[in-house]
């Protein structure tokens, strides 16, 4: 084949995508806290890459409103404010929801079975109180139902909205990952999930979401009310 029909691989963009996936995994497990400054330097050391990835990772998730901009060429986790949690809390419902019911026809025995299993390591870890794996296997467990639907736009677009509220997730622990409703919702939906239950499944998501979304909640700094003139 000619040399001139193919194009040379760029291997900045590569590592522009590992980079720009390794900041949504830390974003998404609350490894950042609201308004932390993210700088192309320490992502670039971190991660041990050339700054131009980095540039380009942090770039692209300021692109889709991960993450805003700042002075001096940083990045923020923005932070969150009652009416956005409270608008991406039912955007989540509807997505995550219909992610759900159209999984359920769709998954494989294996695909529920490593489901229900990161349930039972998110209950291990949160009876040892290691909430870094509990937060993992959460999203193991959601995220394993969600790519079962096998609808790419879609995944994208719940993935986003974890990403929005990710930086809350370390607020609310160790309390919300001590709840036993929580874990007991989860049960419910894992049971669900392997009696096909699509009903209870919905109710199980929405429930699951409705709850970590009042804790997160209650850990937003509050207004304070207006001065009298």
């Amino acid at each position: 084949m000619p040399q001139r029909r193919l194009s040379v691989i760029e291997r900045s963009e590569t590592l522009t995508e590992q980079v720009a996936a390794k900041l949504r995994a830390a974003l998404t497990g609350g490894l950042f806290a609201p308004g932390e400054k993210i700088t192309i330097r320490s992502v670039a050391k971190a991660l041990g890459v050339s700054p131009t990835p980095a540039r380009e990772a942090l770039a692209t998730l300021a692109a889709e409103g991960v993450l805003e901009s700042t002075a001096g060429r940083s990045m923020i986790v923005p932070p969150l404010s009652a009416e956005r949690l409270n608008e991406i809390t039912r955007v989540r419902v509807s997505l995550e929801c219909l992610a759900a019911e159209v999984a359920l026809e769709r998954m494989t025995a294996e695909e529920v079975r490593a489901v229900v299993a990161a349930n039972e390591r998110l209950k291990r870890a949160t009876e040892v109180e290691d909430f870094k794996a509990a937060i993992l296997a959460n999203r193991q467990f959601h995220f394993g139902i969600y790519e079962a639907a096998r609808m790419p736009t879609l995944l994208r677009m719940i993935e986003a909205l974890w990403l929005r509220t990710g930086a809350y997730v370390n607020l609310i622990y160790p309390a919300f990952g001590l709840a036993r409703k929580g874990i007991e919702n989860h049960d419910r939906a894992a049971r669900a999930l392997k009696e096909r239950d699509a009903g209870a499944l919905r109710a199980a998501i929405e429930y699951d979401i409705r709850y970590s979304a009042q804790h997160i909640a209650d850990a937003l700094p509050k207004r304070r009310p207006a001065a009298v003139a």
